[in-house]
């Protein structure tokens, strides 16, 4: 009996003791070097955005997660202290574009308030890194009261939370959005910054806009869809998940490369979602299949090669042309779909194609996607050749839009894949 209390107080010890949140704070170097520290070290962030497969992300060597909401931290951050990350709990700012009013006053009380009790939820977790208030909320927006609620929240952050800094979220920034910023939000810290094919010049781009401390890349991963060639009919050209790959082990080196002021990253997206396709900025399959860029990101995370080597493709060809000639088709034609397999092995049974409609709703800044309807694809499929991928095909019966996916499986759940637009014209 005296043993059983005895380890009940040390278990309750240890709880507290663990359940003490973890200081974190921007040191400035009289060089004028940013960086984290967390309980005192430095702490670089190698970071992914997202909700699923947090031990994944451990497995690959990242250290944080990062949020958008705070049911989505609620979901998260105690596994990820289990995992050994930390977390970047997101405050979802509502944006005006989106229908919110900023001169509905009540409705602005309503939420400061709602995100102030999120804070004091989740401001002792041990797994907190920081707070993100807010994101992209300058996009297609005109009302800068936006800027007080940012202002509102950090400041009741720090009132209350002496450990954890302050950052809010910007589309690649702009000289305005950075200026409200410095103008209404003294208490930010950190300035986010979501970027993409404008990755090469963010560090210049944060300094040319007067930002003069620290920066966190929040967002960053192939190009954008809104960034990329379109076919004649305007259906985006999505790079291969191999193309994507080498993009992210370039763009890392950017981020790594500015030793003064940028404090890590998030690769996007540590999941799987429709946007403009269901591959387009996704590490993982639906059916949870890791791509390329998760075993690049594990090396560069680590230091050393990844565990496992996921496939490689080439470009998909439909008819011998490139998605570039914006291939059309007449209904019933017969159409040859071809590709390079750079790494893996060809086979019915590793090899799926699929067809979907081309979505008919692509939504802005990563709002809410359907999932467009698959539709029936009888293949033929000539014998296996070493290093390709083909199949026959007879176009849809009904015209329109479409476009045409290649998943190539490899070893321990991995994956490679591409697909091509193309339009069926009307008899």
């Amino acid at each position: 009996m005296i043993l059983r209390v005895l380890f009940s107080i040390f278990a309750g010890l240890a709880f507290s003791a663990a359940a003490q949140p973890v200081p974190v704070t921007v040191h400035a170097t009289p060089s004028g070097q940013f960086e984290l520290l967390r309980s005192g070290e430095p702490y670089f962030v190698r970071g992914a955005g997202g909700v699923s497969r947090l031990d994944r992300l451990a497995l690959a060597a990242g250290n944080s997660v990062r949020t958008w909401g705070s049911e989505q931290t609620a979901a998260v951050i105690d596994e990820a202290q289990r995992l050994g990350l930390t977390v970047c709990a997101g405050l979802w700012i509502e944006h005006e574009r989106r229908g919110f009013d900023y001169d509905d006053a009540a409705a602005v009380q309503a939420q400061i308030e709602r995100h102030c009790r999120a804070v004091d939820q989740f401001k002792d977790k041990p797994a907190l890194l920081l707070w993100g208030v807010g994101n992209e909320v300058e996009s297609r927006a005109s009302n800068p009261k936006v800027w007080d609620v940012i202002e509102a929240v950090a400041a009741y952050i720090k009132r209350v939370d002496p450990h954890h800094p302050v950052m809010t979220v910007l589309a690649h920034p702009t000289p305005a959005a950075v200026a409200e910023i410095k103008r209404c939000c003294p208490s930010v810290d950190i300035l986010g910054c979501n970027s993409y094919a404008g990755l090469p010049v963010l560090a210049r781009d944060v300094r040319a806009c007067g930002w003069t401390g620290p920066y966190l890349v929040t967002e960053w991963g192939n190009d954008g869809s809104w960034e990329v060639p379109k076919t004649t009919w305007g259906a985006e050209i999505e790079p291969t998940s191999t193309a994507k790959a080498i993009q992210r082990a370039q763009r890392y080196a950017l981020i790594r490369a500015d030793t003064a002021r940028c404090l890590g990253s998030y690769a996007f997206f540590w999941g799987q979602k429709q946007e403009t396709t269901p591959t387009w900025f996704n590490l993982f399959t639906a059916d949870g299949r890791a791509e390329e860029s998760v075993a690049v990101l594990e090396s560069l995370w680590s230091g050393r090669p990844p565990a496992v080597s996921a496939p490689r493709i080439g470009a998909l060809q439909l008819n011998g042309a490139a998605a570039a000639a914006s291939v059309q088709a007449a209904p019933g034609a017969t159409i040859r779909a071809e590709c390079a397999l750079l790494r893996g092995e060809p086979g019915e049974r590793i090899v799926r194609w699929e067809l979907l409609r081309e979505s008919g709703h692509k939504g802005f800044g990563g709002e809410a996607e359907v999932r467009p309807a698959a539709v029936a694809l009888p293949l033929l499929h000539p014998a296996p050749e070493p290093g390709r991928c083909a199949a026959e095909f007879a176009a849809p019966a009904q015209p329109g839009a479409y476009r045409l996916f290649v998943y190539v499986d490899g070893p321990e759940a991995t994956v490679a894949n591409a697909n091509f637009p193309f339009f069926v014209s009307a008899p």
